[in-house]
């Protein structure tokens, strides 16, 4: 199978992207997590903890990202190793037999 060149490329720039943010993003993750929550007699109380609970989520979505981008832990499409294809593989089967139990 021959390498996608425009695939590689962008992912050096993905990881060039990442060095420069990784700082920014983890300082600004710490701010995010030492926010309190509202008050709880505060009539938008739902709202608004659920608008820090999906912020801090999704901050950490980044992070894993920006980290994945630096690592080199991306691989273009197709260029998975056999064992990484078999961990795969083995992580959804107990996934799935889990599943089964709970039903």
């Amino acid at each position: 199978m021959s390498k996608n060149r425009v695939e590689e490329q962008w992912l050096s720039i993905l990881k060039q992207f990442s060095e420069g943010y990784w700082d920014k993003e983890l300082e600004q993750a710490h701010e995010l997590f030492e926010v309190g929550y509202p008050n709880k007699d505060d009539k938008d109380y739902i709202k608004k903890t659920t608008f820090i609970d999906n912020a801090k989520r999704n901050k950490l979505m980044m992070l894993k990202y920006l980290a994945q981008s630096l690592s080199g832990a991306v691989h273009p499409t197709g260029h998975n190793n056999q064992e990484e294809k078999q961990q795969a593989a083995k992580l959804i089967e107990l996934a799935q037999k889990r599943l089964e139990k709970n039903e």
